[in-house]
């Protein structure tokens, strides 16, 4: 009874959106001729998310000019509600012709092999990066392309506090600290943390999967078959222990754990905190609080233990899935192909400056993208791979509280890991993974 009527509730707050939606949509007028697909119309189901919605219109309607098309988006919750809302659209077979979905592990949620059409033998499938393109691969077929840029995962940091300082970019985590020594000295927050938000903590631990990989690049898969404890791996846990050098050093700002994305824009802004380690989305919010900052802002990898060893780690972006039952499943594939294009980058473009790197190969970027924004898809496009959870699907519910505790000094990175290990367990059990 209590099912029915969440589901009951989640349909009353997706219907007004939904007709809200397709009241504001356009139908675009066909040109004699355009295409084939002249006037026939492409069902969507998507968030409405703030600055990437809107960006993503843009290029609907780009590609609704283009082919003489109509798209009827179907707005849903973001979160929790519209993922319960997707879940129940697969099960019941009752998906429009596309679809938004998270990639990685959770890609497995859409049972893609029976809903989704696979596009690994497309001509365009090049476009693709290869890191999404792998985050979107499951038993070798291929399914998706990116809805959004990903977010990049490192270190902001304001280049006039290191000019004035004369600091240089550390390159070895033992030289970041000596640089969070300096700063501190100075009278200035070495790093400002957003860490009010308990799951942003995850993010300095989240990253150093860079590392790990470099060492195993099976470690995910093993980790996944139960061969392996994140305990085990000294590397892993040295993203605890990074988190956990910070605060017994003193190198966060004060009140860090009551510190939000917003205040963290801010103090990078007015230089009362020299760093981050942080997202690129944190340039969205800095484009809001302090624009004309943002010029003086430098990105680079938190770096570990060998400095010709750096790297960073990203946050894939969804990615627009196409129904295997789509009513017209041609103009589907289509709609995807554009999607990977420079014209549908240059529609992104044309309303939203990008906060992260786009998962396609040979954008063509603006001549005023933020500069660190572009030391940050170099970096992509140099050293990057994807967290740990796009593969493998193994995470428990209570990570974020066990990294909130180590950024605040308050257990060690060996007691965080063992007990995230347990949490996991858990996760895997309800899972059905085998060997758990």
């Amino acid at each position: 009874m209590r099912k029915g009527i969440v589901l009951l509730l989640l349909v009353l707050v997706v219907l007004p959106l939904n007709i809200f939606a397709a009241g504001k949509q356009e139908v675009a007028v066909p040109t004699e001729g355009k295409s084939k697909f002249a006037g026939q119309t492409l069902t969507m189901m998507m968030t409405n998310k703030e600055g990437e919605f809107e960006a993503a219109r843009a290029q609907h309607k780009a590609f609704e000019e283009k082919y003489g098309v109509k798209i009827e988006v179907e707005v849903v919750p973001s979160g929790d509600a519209g993922e319960n809302l997707r879940r129940t659209r697969v099960a019941t077979k009752s998906l429009p012709d596309i679809f938004a979905s998270s990639v990685g592990a959770k890609l497995y949620e859409s049972y893609p092999a029976e809903n989704v059409i696979d596009i690994k033998d497309q001509p365009w499938i090049g476009n693709l990066d290869a890191n999404f393109k792998e985050a979107a691969t499951i038993d070798g077929a291929v399914y998706g392309v990116p809805l959004a840029p990903s977010n990049v995962a490192g270190v902001f940091y304001n280049k006039r506090i290191f000019e004035d300082l004369g600091l240089d970019v550390p390159l070895t985590w033992n030289e970041f600290l000596d640089t969070c020594a300096v700063i501190k000295k100075a009278g200035i927050a070495p790093v400002a943390a957003p860490n009010s938000k308990t799951s942003l903590t995850q993010v300095p631990f989240l990253m150093n999967y860079y590392y790990v990989a470099q060492e195993d690049p099976e470690f995910a898969a093993k980790y996944t078959r139960n061969e392996i404890r994140l305990s085990d791996s000294k590397t892993f846990v040295g993203g605890l222990q990074k988190m956990y050098d910070l605060a017994v050093n003193d190198y966060l700002n004060e009140d860090a754990l009551a510190t939000s994305v917003e205040d963290v824009a801010m103090m990078l802004g007015d230089g009362t905190a020299a760093m981050s380690i942080i997202r690129t989305n944190i340039l969205s919010t800095m484009e809001i609080l302090v624009p004309d900052a943002i010029q003086d802002m430098g990105f680079f990898p938190l770096p570990d233990k060998d400095p010709n060893v750096r790297g960073v780690a990203t946050w894939m972006p969804m990615a627009y899935l196409a129904n295997k039952n789509a009513t017209n499943p041609e103009l589907a594939l289509l709609f995807l192909e554009f999607m990977t294009t420079n014209e549908a980058v240059q529609a992104y473009l044309s309303v939203q400056k990008p906060t992260g790197a786009f998962m396609l190969n040979g954008v063509e970027f603006p001549e005023d993208i933020y500069p660190s924004l572009a030391e940050a898809q170099a970096w992509v496009e140099k050293a990057s791979i994807p967290v740990m959870e796009y593969y493998s699907p193994i995470k428990g519910i209570n990570q974020a509280t066990y990294t909130s505790q180590v950024a605040a000094g308050m257990i060690t990175p060996e007691v965080a890991a063992r007990e995230i290990d347990k949490d996991n367990a858990i996760s895997a059990k309800q899972l059905g993974l085998s060997n758990w």
